[in-house]
């Protein structure tokens, strides 16, 4: 279901689900009895941001959000975007030299070497791999030694 609402000179089209009719009439026409501005909150993700105004097609122009709300209130169109430009929603990137998840995916690695070392019977590498997931668990500053 669909309608306009013409306002102070500016028409506005609105879409209700097949629950809304119920809604609408106890709203609406109360509202349009007292000649009031109908404002109908868009769902999230849709229209404009409720605390700024700010629009989609604004970020699509702009690429960066009005404020912290559109986060949330574009949140869908904005995950598809990133979804579109790059591989996958984690950083793959550069990071800081002690980075939590650079060590823990390096500890990963290593014990992953250190069972098939094992399992070789490779024990000199083993021994090498010990001592580096030894190092990585016990943090950046030995691990450095």
């Amino acid at each position: 279901m669909y309608f306009t609402l013409v306002a102070g000179g500016k028409a506005e089209t609105y879409a209700c689900c097949q629950g809304c009719p119920s809604l609408l009439s106890d709203s609406i026409l109360p509202s349009l009895a007292l000649g009031l501005k109908l404002t109908v909150p868009t769902p999230v993700g849709r229209g404009k941001c409720p605390t700024c105004g700010f629009r989609w097609a604004d970020f699509d122009r702009v690429h960066r959000f009005g404020c912290a709300t559109c986060y949330e209130a574009h949140a869908p169109q904005a995950l598809a975007t990133i979804a579109r430009i790059q591989p996958g929603l984690e950083h793959h990137g550069r990071r800081p030299y002690d980075a939590v998840a650079d060590r823990e995916a390096k500890l990963t690695k290593a014990r992953l070497l250190l069972k098939s070392a094992l399992k070789e019977e490779d024990y000199e590498t083993a021994a090498v791999l010990r001592d580096q997931i030894a190092g990585l668990e016990a943090g950046p500053a030995e691990a450095n030694q």
